[in-house]
């Protein structure tokens, strides 16, 4: 049984941006821990490729799980993928919240000390 009701494709990138950029946390995460048996190149590799890679995506996600949203409100069931861009949209607003609560953690941090 096949359905006719298509997937929002703005709601596919969004997820799949949002999967993307937890996939490079865990990237970071584990070439940082190696980084002391493979020398400087891990660094170069994670600062230039992995983090900008990471960045984008989150931005990707919110914008692209906005505007699907938005679509598929618009056209009143002719289209399906809600939980997907609410997915990518959690994803892209949940990394930012939590890079703003580190960036304020460490300042009060270095303010208190």
């Amino acid at each position: 049984m096949t359905s006719s009701i298509k997937t929002n494709r703005l709601a596919i990138v969004s997820f799949v941006s949002g999967l993307i950029s937890i996939i490079g946390i865990v990237f970071i995460f584990v070439f940082y821990t190696l980084q002391e048996a493979a020398g400087g190149i891990i660094i170069s590799i994670t600062d230039g490729i992995i983090m900008p890679l990471r960045n984008l995506c989150v931005a990707v996600a919110l914008l692209t799980g906005i505007l699907a949203l938005r679509e598929i409100k618009k056209k009143d069931r002719t289209e399906k993928g809600k939980i997907l861009a609410w997915v990518g949209l959690v994803l892209g607003a949940g990394y930012i919240l939590f890079g703003l609560l580190v960036g304020i953690t460490f300042s009060l941090a270095e303010i208190l000390h």
